[in-house]
């Protein structure tokens, strides 16, 4: 049923109904009874506020380790928290909102301590909630606070960098006299830290922090000549990854002329896709076109990828469209990625010139992250290139077996029957080799794998 119907056949229900079925799943799925008891309280603030409260004291008295497996219920957790903050309290009653977000910010090292947060999603809750803060802090606007203090304590909690998205964004509740106050105060900061011993080797820590919170505000000033400075006061010949984030920040507040300095700057060969790419932005933004065509040609011929050949050629002729589009053709028939050249090819529809290509470099494919091996053939499959597709499944499925990865038996065994499936359809398997001669090798490889086996039968 689509949310159109849902919408309209639960606004048709009888009123008891529907408590009737809330109530029961209340009883029966404890899991629900947070967001239930949060609903019912919307009209009473209050109480709404206790509620809320008493979670946020649950995530901070919590000590149980959270391993990866459990990080996403529990980042939904986390999230239902918060949501409940804005959608319950931040209009009718910002002031207990805020606070309710400053306790739940305050969770943040305790709860970053105990998790498994390979998935960045826990972390993410904070961050996004960081944003929040403010809001409700801007909201409230009790002016007996001073926010500047109150955002400068905040964010000397960032031990895990989950309150990275703070400063950046405080000129939503800081004036520009307040945010120069800030960036005053960090570059006294940096000049204290300067004048600190630290061992050959070792990183001065408050120089460096000084600098990142130096910058951000410089992003919430609008100010880039600030946040160049800002990477400059600790590094005066910054590496090519300190370029680019201050050529970034050039782009973004639109001085391009200060960008196009850096970018003609010495740049190590390693980073010359990402200097061509920034350049390209420049161009694009100063309406200079012959710039940004010789540009995105160079991007192309760096990395003939199906998207770098497209923002090429879109802005040439109809003539030069079809001469650029067959050499790219050509060129990716014969060499290149075998992943980026097969994706270019099914891109513009010649699908047959991929299967041969994928065909006749099957064993290139041996080298190609899994991942990437079942993103194509999924597209492959969708094109009905049967035999470049049984190409794929065959490397998808020996790279599980030789692994041994019997939790990915379930994965082989489906690629196995897709295999039987294509045999029945293709006549010519050349260059590849018969599809019963393959599944012999298999067995004379990979026959005492019997938990594989007995999936296949």
């Amino acid at each position: 049923m689509k949310t159109e119907e849902l919408q309209q056949k639960l606004s048709e229900l009888n009123p008891a109904t529907l408590k009737g079925f809330i109530l029961d799943l209340y009883i029966k799925y404890p899991e629900l009874s947070n967001s239930i008891e949060t609903l019912v309280l919307f009209n009473d603030p209050s109480a709404l506020k206790k509620a809320i409260a008493k979670r946020i004291q649950s995530v901070k008295r919590g000590s149980k380790f959270i391993d990866y497996y459990a990080s996403q219920e529990f980042a939904q957790n986390l999230e239902s928290i918060v949501d409940d903050i804005e959608n319950g309290l931040l209009t009718v009653a910002p002031k207990d909102a805020f606070e309710l977000i400053d306790k739940f910010l305050a969770t943040a090292d305790s709860v970053m301590n105990r998790v498994d947060d390979s998935s960045g999603e826990i972390g993410g809750v904070y961050t996004d909630t960081v944003t929040l803060w403010l809001q409700a802090a801007k909201m409230w606007g009790d002016t007996k606070i001073d926010w500047l203090e109150r955002v400068y304590q905040l964010y000397q909690r960032n031990d895990y960098g989950v309150i990275d998205s703070l400063l950046p964004n405080s000129d939503m509740l800081l004036s520009e006299e307040q945010l120069k106050q800030l960036a005053w105060r960090y570059e006294g900061e940096i000049r204290q830290a300067q004048k600190k011993h630290v061992e050959k080797g070792r990183i001065n820590m408050e120089l460096l922090s000084g600098g990142i919170a130096l910058g951000s505000i410089a992003k919430a000033l609008k100010d880039p000549v600030l946040y160049e400075r800002s990477v400059l006061i600790d590094s005066p010949q910054p590496n090519d990854l300190q370029k680019k984030s201050i050529i970034a920040v050039y782009i973004k507040f639109n001085q391009l002329d200060k960008a196009l300095n850096w970018l003609n700057s010495d740049w190590g060969s390693r980073f010359e896709s990402d200097r061509l790419l920034l350049l390209e932005q420049v161009y694009e933004q100063n309406g200079e076109t012959e710039q940004l065509r010789h540009t995105r040609k160079q991007i192309y011929q760096l990395e003939p990828s199906y998207t770098h050949l497209f923002r090429y050629i879109e802005i040439l002729d109809e003539e030069e469209k079809n001469t650029v589009k067959q050499q790219a053709i050509k060129q990716a028939e014969k060499a290149g990625n075998i992943l980026t050249s097969a994706d270019l090819l099914l891109q513009l529809g010649e699908t047959e010139r991929a299967q041969q290509m994928l065909v006749s470099r099957y064993q290139e494919l041996t080298d190609c992250y899994y991942e990437s091996l079942v993103r194509l053939v999924k597209q492959l499959e969708k094109s009905d290139c049967l035999l470049a597709t049984t190409a794929c499944y065959r490397v998808l499925l020996e790279d599980i077996l030789n692994r041994g990865n019997s939790k990915a038996y379930t994965h082989a065994a489906r690629y196995f029957k897709k295999l039987q499936l294509f045999a029945d359809k293709i006549n010519n398997f050349e260059p590849l080799i018969e599809h019963s001669r393959f599944i012999d090798q298999l067995k004379n490889d990979h026959g005492k794998k019997y938990s594989f086996w007995q999936r296949v039968s």
